[in-house]
């Protein structure tokens, strides 16, 4: 019940933003997945152009993070997230004509720039929750994305069953509505939220003169470089063992439900003990280290989910353990006026982690008839890194500098 209590406290608006998460989390995952199926058994296209396509999304997404984050401070955050809904919404739709190519291109970079636009304010929003504490509310938001992550495959494996053009609306829908009901709900951001007459250069300039924030960011690719595994190298390498594809969903669905049910009592407990440091290194060792499961050769279907399950556990504790009191240290960090632009310079360097990250473990996963095991050392190896990296950068005069910066 205590657990529930930092959700009692919300404001109307935070609690719309939480269901927001939700939703936004179900209907993303209830199309996108299963996107490149459809393309590739229903439109016929060649997996190169499905991979360009895809690809587009995530670029317009990563790369234009930081031009998000830097409207958001000089327009104010509302306007962001409703634009942010409206373009999804019509990215969405527009997949309904990806029979024609150009429109199909157009989709992927709506969808992706959408991401960009209410993303970085998003987060900049509940960074601004009052009567809560960041790394609570942060919980909570993961919480909530973390359940339409859950529920967005199964909905949208039903939707399509019945029609690709009925997943799309379905999809769209709640973007749709919450970009309108965003006009009306959602309270337009204080001064002090916003850049204070900053331009461009000065929003960049202070983002590039905050020497703490960078070397967080510096340090958190090792993360984005683990934190995308789950979801690329582990599809592959369970391929290669000839398993069927449930495996790999039941894998999906396994981290997001011990996500939902750790989230709130691991931030509880951190909150208690308030050694934010610490914590986010033992996130990052038992991320990494957390793959070694699989080290041991497969003898059986029951041993591999034994070891796919232990490997959730761990690799959702790590990230319950460590995602909330990242996104604080980020908002600590950013004088204000500029929290959108520094959560969007996070998450391009997060972009760089994740190409980073997906290139090692594919030429791993290339080498592992000859290395066997090498992409699961590798993991572990860039967990505690990163760990280490973290402890030393987070000695007393050094974390005093990342939570409060100078404005001069």
């Amino acid at each position: 019940m205590h657990a529930l209590a930092p959700f009692r406290g919300l404001t109307p608006e935070y609690k719309l933003m939480l269901f927001a998460a939700f939703v936004f989390n179900l209907g993303f995952y209830m199309l996108i997945p299963l996107l490149s199926h459809y393309l590739a058994e229903n439109l016929l296209l060649s997996a190169t152009l499905i991979g360009v396509v895809m690809g587009v999304r995530s670029f317009c997404q990563q790369g234009l993070f930081l031009v998000g984050g830097v409207l958001a401070d000089k327009l104010g955050v509302k306007r962001l997230i409703i634009g942010g809904c409206f373009l999804r919404a019509v990215g969405f739709l527009l997949f309904l004509w990806a029979d024609h190519i150009v429109v199909l291109f157009l989709a992927a970079f709506l969808t992706g720039f959408a991401g960009a636009l209410f993303t970085p304010a998003a987060q900049a929003y509940f960074a601004h929750a009052q009567g809560i504490s960041k790394a609570n509310m942060f919980a909570l938001v993961g919480v909530a994305r973390n359940a339409g992550e859950l529920l967005g495959p199964v909905c949208g494996l039903l939707l399509i069953s019945m029609s690709f053009g009925l997943l799309c609306g379905v999809a769209a829908f709640p973007f749709l509505c919450f970009g309108i009901a965003f006009i009306y709900y959602l309270p337009t951001a204080k001064k002090s939220q916003k850049s204070a007459g900053l331009n461009t250069r000065d929003l960049i300039k202070t983002v590039l003169g905050n020497r703490a924030f960078l070397q967080l960011c510096a340090v958190m690719i090792g993360y984005f470089m683990l934190i995308n595994q789950i979801s690329f190298a582990m599809p592959i390498f369970l391929g290669q063992l000839d398993m069927p594809l449930h495996s790999v969903t039941w894998l999906l669905s396994m981290c997001a439900l011990i996500s939902i049910l750790v989230q709130l009592p691991i931030t509880a407990l951190t909150e208690r003990i308030n050694k934010d440091a610490l914590f986010i290194s033992a996130g990052l060792t038992l991320m990494g280290s957390g793959f070694l499961v699989m080290l041991f050769e497969v003898q059986s279907q029951w041993q591999l989910y034994l070891q796919l399950g232990l490997l959730a556990l761990f690799f959702s504790v790590a990230t319950a353990m460590s995602l909330p009191l990242i996104m604080k240290q980020i908002a600590n960090s950013a004088p204000p006026g500029t929290v959108s632009t520094h959560y969007g310079f996070f998450y391009l360097f997060a972009g760089f982690g994740l190409i980073i990250g997906s290139a090692l473990a594919g030429y791993a996963l290339d080498l592992e008839q000859q290395v066997p095991g090498l992409i699961w050392y590798l993991f572990a190896l860039i967990g505690g890194v990163s760990a280490l990296a973290h402890l030393y950068l987070s000695s007393p005069n050094k974390e005093e500098k990342l939570g409060r910066v100078d404005l001069s």
